[in-house]
This record gives structure tokens, sequence and C-alpha cells, in this order.
């Protein structure tokens, strides 16, 4: 029991180091996303690709658009920054009242949109999602009214969820990362049971769900607030505009506001074309949380753990201790979601079956979404280093660079989200946005590197990163050549017709790509695979 104390003293209430942070933040995004999987299996099950699901995922549109507005916009870009350069300088106090003042007032602007949002959803959701009202309707089902009521049900989830941001924003300026990174755990974990035992008891199932959304939304907040308590953090009801430091927030997040509000845009161009398409909202969801799984567990954890370093090295002025930090976490991030990349594109049909393939999942919604996800698999590496070369610009303060480059993107993936799905000789109908989305966010990351380039010089003097890229993009290809030639092996001896044959051919393979890309690695000198290997003991560290 002393051990087990001592275990959970280390990693929730102890500053951690940002490989620890980082591989604290890996796991359990880990476990997310196969809950997150687990969850969007049930839901493929319970109601296959159609447009009652269509109607689910299309209801989430309007209150993330609150959440990513004023939360993403204003946590990353501005409060954490501000958060952690009054932290550093050993105020305290004044670091707590803004932290107060602070959660009072995005809480506030949250509650306002969502009660407007709550009142104009009869009139918004027709227009946002116009292409329902253009194909053939399911008999007893009205889209119009579920979407809207739907809608409504889950304009209560940002308000909480904006809680929950600030909360985690302050944990993560403390470098504690654990009851932070549970919150999505317990989120997924409420939609899984509200599938299970909730939609029964509804004459309309899926408003079961729409309650586990709520429910699971406040439960993230209550998971954070003991940790948050052991900070030093009190609420009081307090808004301070008079010492200037919210006016600065607001100032500083203003461009990341938006640059969210471009990438909202973005994503509500993309739903909006996929509403002409029965079942193409949910098919792209199924296949983006598939591709998402490797950017939330390496680019997002590792970005969010270096992320309190570089802001404290921006602000003392160390540019090379800022440098050594981006080039080691871009480094990181590349070790995973190269090999990630090619992996989803081999076992990409393995996946989508072995995931989504149950109940009223039927082989049309199958192909298209293997298909969309293999277009989405080609922005992965993109997708990976976007939210580390974003909070490489925030940690300088600078917000209007990603501003200026999310409106161009905003630009081009309006421009092939319109055109993509519908060239005939193409033939790639719904997942011509995945493909659009992943050219888009590709020059999104290139224009973002040599912009933050120009800004504070050499991101890769000593060229590791380049060199480390070279090794594994040549590493993750003969890996691919690997994979693929032991699925057809796999599939000798088990019959794939099965779900347990379909598993241990899928299984099987992941288990020899991943044996085969760390032997290449090693053969290459990865320095990643060295530091594992030194970690457990097999390689001796080098000696200066």
């Amino acid at each position: 029991m002393n051990r087990v104390k001592k275990f959970w003293y280390f990693i929730s209430e102890r500053k951690l180091t940002i490989g620890n942070a980082a591989f604290i933040l890996a796991i359990t995004g880990l476990l997310s996303n196969i809950l997150g999987l687990y969850r969007e299996r049930l839901i493929a099950g319970h109601f296959g690709a159609g447009s009652m699901t269509d109607a689910f995922y299309a209801s989430f549109m309007l209150p993330n658009l609150i959440f990513s507005l004023l939360i993403l916009g204003a946590l990353s870009s501005a409060f954490i920054p501000v958060f952690v350069e009054k932290l550093s300088r050993n105020k305290q106090e004044e670091a707590q009242h803004i932290a107060n003042s602070f959660l009072n007032f995005i809480t506030l602007a949250a509650l306002a949109f969502a009660v407007v949002l709550f009142i104009l959803a009869p009139k918004l959701v027709p227009l946002m999602f116009s292409g329902f009202f253009h194909r053939a309707t399911t008999p007893g089902f009205n889209i119009y009214q579920v979407t809207v009521n739907l809608t409504r049900i889950m304009m209560i989830s940002p308000v909480l969820f904006t809680i929950s941001g600030v909360f985690g924003g302050i944990l993560n300026s403390y470098k504690r990362f654990v009851a932070y990174s549970m919150a999505p755990l317990i989120y997924n974990i409420s939609i899984i049971l509200s599938v299970i035992f909730l939609t029964p008891h509804f004459g309309t199932p899926i408003y079961g769900i729409a309650v586990g959304v709520v429910a699971g939304a406040f439960f993230s907040v209550l998971i954070q607030i003991p940790s948050v308590l052991s900070t030093g953090f009190r609420w009081k009801l307090e808004l301070d505009f008079r010492k200037g430091e919210i006016a600065r927030i607001i100032k500083l997040m203003l461009p990341r506001t938006l640059a969210l509000g471009a990438n909202s845009i973005n994503l509500y161009i993309d739903t909006f074309v996929a509403s002409f398409f029965v079942g193409g909202i949910t098919v792209l969801n199924f296949a983006n949380d598939v591709q998402t799984a490797p950017t939330v567990i390496f680019g997002i954890a590792i970005a969010t753990a270096i992320f309190p370093v570089l802001s404290e090295a921006a602000s003392k002025g160390d540019m090379k201790d800022f440098m050594t930090n981006f080039s080691w976490s871009a480094r990181r991030i590349l070790f995973f979601t190269i090999p990630a990349t090619v992996g989803i594109i081999v076992l990409r049909a393995q996946i989508i079956r072995l995931v989504f393939g149950i109940g009223n999942f039927s082989w049309d919604n199958t192909y298209w979404t293997t298909k969309a996800l293999l277009f989405f698999a080609l922005g992965l590496v993109a997708q990976g280093l976007i939210p580390l070369l974003l909070k490489a610009f925030y940690s300088i303060q600078d917000t209007r660079t990603p501003l200026y480059i999310a409106l161009f993107t905003m630009v081009l993936n309006a421009i092939l989200s319109f055109t993509l799905p519908f060239i005939a000789p193409l033939g790639l109908g719904i997942a011509g946005i995945a493909l659009a989305f992943s050219i888009a966010g590709t020059v999104n990351a290139i224009l973002l590197f040599f912009w933050l380039h120009g800004k504070i010089g050499a991101l890769d003097p000593d060229h590791k990163i380049f060199e480390s890229t070279a090794r594994l993009v040549l590493a993750s290809l003969l890996m691919g050549l690997i994979t693929y030639g032991s699925l057809y092996f796999f599939d000798m001896f088990v019959n794939t017709s099965y779900v347990i044959g379909l598993m241990l051919q899928t299984f099987g393979a992941v288990a020899v790509g991943g044996l085969s890309y760390f032997i290449i690695t090693w053969i290459f000198q990865c320095e990643e695979t060295l530091y594992m290997l030194r970690k457990i003991g097999l390689v001796r560290a080098r000696s200066n």
C-alpha cells in the first residue's frame, strides 16, 4: 500500500519531466483511443452508418464550435503562457488571481454562446446540413427534429468542457498531467455505458447517447477537482480586468480564436458536403477516429508535455534550450507517426472490419470508411507535427502567424472539399473530403515549419530532424513491405471471414510489423530505439 501511495504521489503530485509526462499522456491517450474506438464500434453495431448516426455526429457541430473557439483558442495560445510566466517568477498569488478571473470570464462566455445557439438551433440546422433534405428520407425518422433536439441536449457539454479545460490548463502549467489525462477516459466510459444501458429506454435510442455525452463532460470536471485544489487554487467569484492580464489573454487568444474559427469553417464545409451522402458524416467520423489515434497518443501527448517547457524557455529568452526541446519533440513524434502512416495504409481494411464490422454496419459502409481512412492516413505525419508547431508559436506569444496560415489552408480545404468528391473520373465520393483534409493539413504543417524557422532561426541546426526523418521513412517502408507480406502468410492459416480469424491475422501482422520496425531502426542506429534499449538495460549508454 505504501508503494502504491508513493507511485501515485510521483505521477500525480510531482512536476514530471518531459519524458515522464509524455509517457503518461501517451498511455492514457492510447487507452482513451481504445475506448473511443470501442465506443464507435458499439454505435456502429447498434445503428450502422445512416441517418440516425448522421444526425448524432452532426449535432456535435455547434457545441464543438463553442468549445473550440473559447477553450482551445484561449488555453494553448494565451492562458497557459501567461499563467506559466507568473509561476516562473514565483508570483503564485497573481497566477491564482488570473486563473480565477479567466475561469469566470470564459465560463460566462460559454454559457452565453450556449443559450444563444440553443435558441437558434431550429434555424441553423437546416442551413448547416441542407444535404439531409436532398436525399431519401428514412421512414418514421424525422432527421431535422432529431438533429435539433440532440444539438440542444449537448449544448450543456461545452459549458462543462470549458471548466474542465481551464482546470486542465492549470494542471498542465504545474506539469501535473495525470488527472488531466484521465478526463477523456471518463468521458468515453460514460458514452459507452450510455450506449449499453440508456439507449434501450428512449423511443429514439440515439438520445441516450447524447445524455451520456453530457454526463461524460460533467465527470471530466469532477475528476480534476482534487488535483486542481492540491495546486493551491481556490475558486472565487471575481472578474478583474483592472490589472490588464485578462485583457492581455483576450488579446493573445483572438488570433488563435479566429484561426480555430477557420478550422471550424473547414469542419463545417466537410460536414456540409458529407451530408449529401447517406451515412457520409458517420463514415468520415469513423475513419477520422482511427487516423487521429496516433496524433493524440504521440503528437498531442508530446506537444502538451513540452508546452510548459517551451513557454518557460521563451519567457527566459533561452532559445538554445527552446530549439533543443523542439527538436527532441519533433523527432519523437516522427518516430511514431511515420510508421503509423504506413501501417494504417497497409492494414486499413483489416482495421475497419475489425473495429466497425459488426451488427448494422454494412459492407458498403466498410468500403467507404476504408477508402476514407486511406486518404486520411496520407496526412497523419503533418497532423502529428501541427500541435507541436502551434505550441512553439504560442510559447513565443505569436498567435498571428498561425492565423494567417490557417486562413490560407481553410480556403485550400474548401476548394478541394467542394471539388474532389464530385469529380467522376476519380471516383472518390465521400473519401474525397478526407483527401482534401490531408492535403490542406500537409500544407499547413509545411508553412508553420518554415515560418517558425524564419521567426527564431534554424530549427534543425545539427540536422538531427532531417537525418532522423530519412532513416525513419526508409525503415517504415521496409516495415510496410514485411507487414503486407505477413497478411498473406497469416491468411493461409486462419479464416478471416470470422472475427477471431481476422483478429489473429491483424494482430499477427501488427506484431510482425512492429518487431521488424524495431529491428530495422536498431540496425539504422535510430536514437529513439537506442534510447529505449538503454532504458531497459540492453544497450550501454555512450561515454563522453
